[in-house]
């Protein structure tokens, strides 16, 4: 049996940092929304060039698209979490440029988009989205024409890259293989009323109820409750549309640790970050990274109190994050030499990532290490040939760009053999 080439320490080292993160406090959470807002309301952002783009804020305007984290595993001097900074992106699309981005494309590069778009819930009225049929065969005939419509669905997708701060591409791919994301994102776009966008105070109660369970096992705190719900209702306010996921779970968070502080005041260790704002959430952030990194499955409720406990005590998360390593050396043993030089298994495992993510034109970071079970043989690792192998034979290659390319073979084809110019 020849030898299973594995990939080299050089190889995996690249993907080291690749578990770190960013988040940031409620208060400086508070202080950009408020920023960001006032500057929407003026005719000219700093930063932005005065045309109104598709989030209703001027184009060339920074926006926060996703809160600062802490660093996991720790890699400070002392052990302790790095908090890095707010993740920023800039406003880059305005109306028409939908239509002007399907233009610009060739034939071959319009037909592909247009086929992903299609594919996409909501992202065309009922009706209107474009056949297969129709787009291979205006492929063949060498005219992929554009209408109206294809235009304003690019922009669908073009208003949901400037919200999370991705490229349109990438943004179609994620709409495109995640129905639940797209009916979710385009019934927000559809159904909210104008303005203001609340949160209703009882979904604010139900997540606040459930956390406090969660974390506690206390039942509600109606003034707790009151506080939060205004807090958020406040912020969504001066904004004028809804916070995002992240920063209403982050000023949740920091909710729940106040009330912490208030159960366990007098009785947590004297290196205790239960008085630092901000903390419960990068430490639940840490521990879910480093639950990441290491590929090792865990419930929603054991790292709640895992990140309460860390807290009381500054040693505690790094304990956790410990035990979390030493899990994974169990799980993995094919891994050994690596984790023996401090890598983590998303660290290790970074080519066979890299494989996955070039193939099915993913991101590296939000492909899940679980998802690279099939890598592991007893104790030896698949080649990054045969892991590439073995992803051609998966559901998932169907929704790929190399599948959807191969489809327009035979249209490019006869374009290239018998219309006169080629494309």
């Amino acid at each position: 049996m020849a030898e299973t080439k594995q990939p080299t320490a050089e190889q995996v080292a690249q993907g080291k940092a690749r578990a770190g993160g960013q988040t940031s406090t409620s208060g400086q959470l508070v202080d950009k929304v408020s920023s960001k807002a006032k500057a929407a309301g003026e005719t000219v952002t700093k930063g932005g060039s005065g045309k109104t783009g598709l989030l209703g804020v001027p184009v060339g305007t920074e926006i926060v698209v996703g809160p600062a984290t802490y660093v996991a595993p720790p890699i400070s001097a002392t052990g302790q979490p790095v908090l890095g900074k707010p993740v920023t992106k800039t406003v880059r699309y305005a109306a028409g440029d939908g239509m002007k981005y399907l233009l610009s494309l060739s034939n071959t590069d319009r037909a592909e988009v247009l086929a992903k778009l299609s594919e996409i819930v909501g992202a065309y009225p009922k009706g209107q989205a474009p056949t297969l049929d129709f787009i291979t065969n205006a492929l063949r005939a060498g005219n992929v024409a554009i209408r109206e419509a294809d235009g304003k669905a690019l922009e669908q997708v073009m208003k949901y890259a400037d919200t999370i701060g991705d490229s349109v591409t990438i943004s179609i791919e994620k709409l495109r293989s995640n129905p639940t994301l797209a009916q979710q994102f385009f019934a927000i776009k559809t159904t909210v009323p104008k303005a203001p966008k609340l949160t209703p105070e009882a979904t604010l109660n139900l997540e606040i109820t459930q956390a406090l369970n969660d974390y506690l096992d206390i039942p509600v705190d109606k003034k707790l409750a009151k506080e939060f719900a205004d807090t958020v209702n406040n912020i969504e306010r001066k904004r004028g549309t809804y916070i995002s996921a992240a920063e209403r779970n982050q000023l949740l968070l920091d909710a729940i640790q106040k009330k912490a502080g208030e159960m366990f005041r007098g009785k947590q260790a004297p290196d205790s970050l239960m008085m630092q704002r901000g903390a419960l959430g990068g430490s639940y952030n840490a521990l879910r990274k480093a639950y990441d990194a290491y590929g090792i499955p865990v419930d929603d409720k054991t790292v709640y109190k895992q990140a309460i406990n860390s807290i009381r005590s500054r040693q505690a998360l790094e304990n956790e994050v410990q035990k979390i390593s030493i899990q994974a050396q169990v799980s993995y043993p094919a891994l050994a030499p690596y984790f023996q030089q401090g890598l983590t298994t998303r660290d290790a495992l970074a080519t066979y990532i890299g494989i996955k993510s070039n193939l099915f034109g993913q991101e590296e970071k939000d492909i899940n290490v679980a998802d690279l079970y099939p890598v592991f043989k007893g104790k030896e690792l698949m080649t990054p040939q045969e892991w590439e192998d073995y992803l051609y034979t998966t559901p998932e290659y169907k929704k790929s760009r190399r599948y959807i390319g191969q489809m327009f073979n035979d249209a490019k084809t006869l374009i290239r053999n018998f219309v006169p110019g080629g494309m």
